[in-house]
């Protein structure tokens, strides 16, 4: 219901509500329809992510939506308008420009401009990573990258790629000529272009149930607001102080020291108001780390809005991710900057992972080092390790190309002050989303037999009162012919860190077992390692950090670990300081020995006996078949 104050549209708060879940409906149908859909592998995986925007380009509704996707809309929508002054109803822009709000080139945005009445109202996104972009290599992910013209891909700046709802052939015979594995890619655009439709038609159905136009615009405004007034409510929650927060990444190519990052992070409880600070970070490299506008106040946005919905009592958000909540957290970056705004030709390849990772990361883990117990988390998973690593090659069954990006494994979730990391958690930037694809369809698809799949990885975890997650093991390898698997990792040194006590985990791993079952790890970081028939690349996923003292952790969970096959017997006893009676190999034996437990944390806390990590991983290759 709606009243009247001198003239003016005030929305109750009932009414706010339901046209705001219904805003959030038509968007979880716009990635259904994605889901049921796409082509590729990667959007079954569910690398994508659909939003709403308002007329002046704010951020109105992204519920599943990928944060380093999702909290940039307002970016691309401007960018919509700023290079089509005359964008009219029919009209459909593809946009991947780094340089102009997106956030890497492989993200292809699809943005439809809504209109009612004559009036533009709305702007329907969908942003979906791409099996290929026109890369000079086939891969999405370029790291080493020198610059845009290295990178190679094509680049669309907010290019009109319909009219009156036809298809402008001449962008589409474009990336026919440059994009591999063009159908897979063309029915991805398909699907895209779907979502966005069937947005619009929802949208205008919407449009339809408010009795007027300034009752629509009270209804924009009033959500928005109350997206800043729920900000500024959790924000006064928090200490006041400034605080700066570091992190170091692995040595890259281009990069032999790694990178160091930092920010500084202001908290005005009596304002409502977070300041973060990114432009104390170095220039950008000839590399293809550099982040973009949306990608470096993504990462940001992301860790602050995480800590202000930390509530274990909760079942919903309390602050919710529309522009409204942004107003409160300022991102402060600088042109020229690896975490900032990049200036052309400044390779953006990988800005969606690994440096946002770290910075995403580093303020989580901040905020839970300078307020009181009981926020944020630990640092999380690192490096794009082989189980999301690209594959090419040609596919003797029917002589053609093929490039596809793998789902088979994931990293694990830091450890929060509530619970214990998400085991299939990814990536922060991915917010716990994307999906684990099928091996069967892979295999269906594709010349690659995928031996193992997202296996627990022992001892991987980060040790703390609530441990992180661990990694997880998958490996994959070529059918027939030769195939290269494309893939970069971070935190194999510097490794994720725990927090209030917590212990660091696991960094990601990569092995190649050849014929007989013969293994070696592979140690460079960024690697395009050729597959011969019957060869197999295993791949084991980061682990993340833990929160707070492991000698605080309840026996009974390090016995439940154990059981699981999380931690081995040895690790209980290392880190934990558990000690285990009964039968290693026959868990339904085991038990807590109280009394000795309780002697060895003792001794752990006085130092009188040492304890390590108590991680001894070995590739396992009894699944592995002679080749033939």
């Amino acid at each position: 219901m709606t009243t009247t104050v001198t003239d003016s549209p005030v929305i109750d708060p009932i009414t706010l509500a339901i046209k705001a879940n219904r805003l959030d409906s038509i968007t979880r149908e716009m990635t259904n329809t994605m889901i049921r859909t796409a082509r590729s592998t990667t959007m079954a995986a569910r690398d994508f992510s659909c939003s709403i925007t308002s007329a002046d380009h704010q951020l109105l509704s992204a519920p599943g939506g990928i944060p380093v996707h999702v909290y940039g809309s307002s970016l691309v929508a401007e960018a919509m308008v700023n290079m089509h002054p005359d964008f009219t109803e029919g009209d459909c822009f593809l946009h991947n420009d780094p340089y102009m709000g997106n956030t890497h080139a492989a993200d292809h945005t699809f943005l439809v401009p809504v209109f009612h009445r004559g009036r533009h109202v709305f702007t329907a996104i969908a942003k979906a990573h791409q099996v290929d972009c026109g890369d000079s290599e086939p891969t999405t992910y370029m790291p080493a990258a020198r610059d845009v013209y290295h990178e190679g891909a094509l680049i669309f700046p907010a290019v009109r790629i319909q009219r009156d709802y036809e298809d402008v052939k001449d962008v589409v015979r474009m990336c026919e000529k440059r994009i591999r594995a063009f159908d897979t890619w063309y029915g991805d655009y398909l699907a895209s272009l779907g979502a966005v439709r069937l947005a619009e038609k929802r949208l205008h159905e919407f449009c339809e149930s408010f009795d007027n136009d300034d009752e629509l615009d009270a209804f924009v405004e009033a959500w928005l607001d109350y997206g800043e007034r729920m900000a500024a409510a959790s924000i006064a929650k928090l200490p006041a102080g400034t605080h700066k927060v570091q992190t170091q990444m692995d040595a890259f190519p281009g990069l032999p020291d790694g990178l160091p990052l930092q920010a500084d992070i202001e908290v005005l409880p009596d304002e409502g108001r977070v300041i973060v600070d990114l432009r104390d970070n170095p220039d950008c490299t000839p590399t293809g780390l550099n982040l973009t506008e949306a990608s470096s106040m993504n990462a940001a946005v992301t860790a602050v809005l995480m800590v202000l919905n930390t509530d274990a009592e909760s079942t919903t958000l309390h602050v919710p991710n529309n522009s409204g909540s942004h107003r409160r957290i300022e991102v402060l970056v600088r042109e020229n900057c690896v975490v900032g705004i990049p200036r052309h030709p400044a390779s953006c390849s990988v800005a969606t992972r690994t440096v946002t990772d770290r910075v995403a990361g580093m303020i989580l883990a901040g905020f839970a080092e300078m307020t009181a117990d009981g926020i944020a988390a630990a640092e999380p998973p690192l490096g794009c390790p082989p189980h999301e690593g690209v594959i090419a090659g040609v596919d003797p069954r029917r002589d053609e190309d093929f490039i596809f990006q793998v789902f088979s494994g994931s990293s694990g979730g830091p450890a929060t002050a509530d619970a214990d990391g998400w085991l299939s958690f990814a990536t922060i930037m991915g917010g716990g989303l994307p999906l684990i694809d099928s091996s069967e369809i892979v295999e269906q698809r594709y010349p690659l037999i995928v031996w193992q799949r997202a296996t627990v990885w022992p001892d991987s975890e980060g040790a703390g009162h609530n441990r992180g997650a661990t990694g997880t093991s998958s490996a994959y390898g070529p059918r027939y012919a030769v195939a290269t698997s494309s893939y970069y990792m971070d935190g194999v040194d510097n490794r994720p860190k725990g927090v209030r006590g917590g212990q660091e985990a696991s960094g990601p791993e990569a092995w190649r077992i050849g014929p007989g079952g013969r293994s070696e790890q592979i140690h460079d970081n960024v690697a395009s390692v050729d597959l011969q028939r019957f060869d197999a690349i295993v791949s084991h996923g980061s682990g993340a950090g833990g929160y707070g003292d492991p000698l605080l952790r309840e026996p009974e969970r390090v016995l439940e670990d154990v059981i699981d096959e999380y931690i081995s017997v040895g690790r209980a006893r290392e880190a934990y300081g558990v000690v285990l009676a009964g039968d290693p190999t026959r868990w339904e034996t085991l038990s807590v020995d109280i009394d000795a437990t309780a002697a060895l944390r003792t001794s752990l806390r006085a130092g009188t006996v040492s304890a390590d990590a108590g991680r001894h991983p070995e590739v396992l290759t009894a699944w592995w078949p002679e080749a033939s």
